[in-house]
């Protein structure tokens, strides 16, 4: 084999490096839209699950909906009908039957007042009336 040396003129050099460099500028520039695209997917994919968690959790009561968050961390967003499938899920297993009513109920208590009379078992008015003697 023979061995063959080429030299390429100067211009040549100035090419081929100012090619390189734009090269390099251009895989920056595409890392950094990767970057921002991937970050966007992220800050969509938790808009998206927190939305599918309201409507999970909807009819909850606050300390319920604050157990399903902690149960829910561990749920990874694939897509939404998978979350809200999950999430339903969860929310089935720890929460069955009714849901808790939205509004509070309110109890007036007053000191003192008797209450309309009531009709017990004779166990039962028995405890009351020792009881009644005792808080007098």
């Amino acid at each position: 084999m023979k061995n063959i040396m080429y030299q390429l003129p100067e211009e040549k050099y100035d090419v081929l490096e100012s090619m390189v460099e734009k090269l390099d500028d251009m895989e920056t520039k595409l890392n950094e839209q990767i970057e921002k695209n991937v970050s966007l997917n992220k800050r969509l994919g938790e808009s998206q699950a927190e939305g599918i968690f309201d409507q999970v959790s909807e009819g909850l009561a606050d300390t319920q909906k604050e157990k399903l968050a902690s149960l829910s961390e561990s749920v990874e967003f694939e897509s939404e009908s998978e979350y809200r499938e999950k999430l339903v899920t969860l929310r089935e297993s720890y929460f069955p039957g009714k849901v808790a009513p939205t509004t509070a109920k309110t109890e007036t208590l007053s000191e003192g007042m008797e209450a309309a009379p009531a009709t017990h078992s004779g166990s039962m008015a028995a405890y009351l009336k020792s009881m009644s003697m005792i808080s007098k």
